[in-house]
């Protein structure tokens, strides 16, 4: 029974990273193309007034699928899926945390451990493209370099990670920073 409830699940996170990747990419050209459309100034209003939801949802939804694979799947995370890991379970906290006290501004203190949960990912997932490489941090009960999941030939449970942080950071990211006359900075709001 897990066999198949693990390979049904393997199918739907790797559409749902994949989809994350594009939903990342567009809401970053949301970001730049909202002067002339109403129907992209309603999006953009969307994803501003609920960012924070979406990426506290993200963020569980990762945890709860993380939990499943090494819990009741069986997969042990290698060192890397910890630090991974390590980033994303406050996430789920901290930005609870700020849709309970309803603070908008607590994506300034969600941020790092989304870019950081980022960048371990990318090189977790580079590492299982080229396995040859060295790496001091994995062990050797469990490989930095092996795949407990090849979906679509590309998408690995790194490759989620990957996914859901970037989409976390842009959610955090894009409806706080303004760009003015070709210079970035973030929205100061008013208490």
């Amino acid at each position: 029974m897990n066999d198949i409830v693990t390979e049904l699940l393997n199918k739907i996170f790797a559409i749902l990273a994949i989809g994350a990747v594009g939903i990342s990419i567009i809401l970053i050209i949301l970001k730049f193309s909202i002067k002339n459309s109403a129907l992209l100034r309603n999006i953009y209003e969307l994803i501003n007034t609920n960012f924070m939801t979406f990426a506290w949802a993200l963020a569980t939804l990762a945890t709860i699928g993380s939990l499943y694979y090494s819990e009741i799947s069986g997969f042990l995370p290698c060192t890397f899926c910890w630090y991974e890991r390590i980033a994303m379970y406050p996430l789920v906290l901290i930005i609870g945390i700020g849709i309970y006290k309803k603070n908008r501004e607590i994506w300034m203190y969600s941020l790092p451990f989304s870019i950081i949960g980022l960048g371990i990912s990318i090189y977790h997932y580079q590492l299982q493209i080229f396995p040859d490489q060295n790496s001091v941090s994995c062990s050797t009960e469990a490989s930095c370099s092996g795949s407990w999941i090849m979906e679509f030939g590309f998408v690995t449970m790194p490759f989620m990670a990957l996914s859901t942080f970037l989409l976390i950071s842009v959610l955090l990211l894009v409806p706080n920073i303004e760009f003015n006359k070709g210079k970035s900075a973030l929205k100061k709001k008013s208490k």
